[in-house]
């Protein structure tokens, strides 16, 4: 049984156990937040850091792992989700002057094109002072009207090649 100095592993103190709890959010994503909860109402669910791998899923067992490599360390920042269904509708990167190395560039397009491809709008929004909740509502209903929507779900999902 641990005693009071050592916790259930044994650590003595933070220290040699080095984690504690941290935001979720940067006070710069936890700013833009604020106003898009403002912007959506209760239009849309609002999620945070999702995965690319978790809005996609590969149609082709021939390149389903060089396919999923090429999205597995992907986040959105923000996904705007239906109330009812959970479909994926809008994904928000929030961008700031770090994030434009010119190797980035290949990323975007790629992004942009498998966004496309799954029907689900994608929003570069860079990082500002202040944000204009009127303006993000018009940005998100501009981009849900170019995407057509949700794309249709897979009826069966994929298992993975063995």
């Amino acid at each position: 049984m641990p005693d009071k100095k050592r916790g259930p592993l044994g650590f003595l103190s933070a220290a040699s156990f080095p984690y504690r709890r941290k935001s979720l959010l940067s006070p710069t994503e936890l700013d833009f937040y604020n106003v898009l909860k403002l912007a959506v109402s209760d239009r849309f669910l609002i999620l945070l850091k999702v995965g690319v791998r978790d809005l996609c899923e590969i149609t082709n067992r021939d390149v389903n792992q060089a396919a999923f490599n090429r999205v597995a360390d992907d986040k959105m920042d923000f996904v705007l989700c239906d109330q009812a269904t959970l479909a994926p509708v809008v994904a928000i990167e929030l961008d700031d002057s770090t994030l434009y190395p010119r190797d980035r560039a290949e990323r975007d397009a790629f992004m942009k094109e498998l966004f496309g491809v799954i029907g689900v709008a994608l929003i570069h929004q860079r990082v500002q002072v202040a944000y204009d909740p009127a303006a993000i509502a018009r940005w998100v209903d501009a981009a849900v009207a170019r995407s057509g929507g949700a794309a249709p779900l897979s009826p069966t999902p994929l298992r993975p090649a063995s």
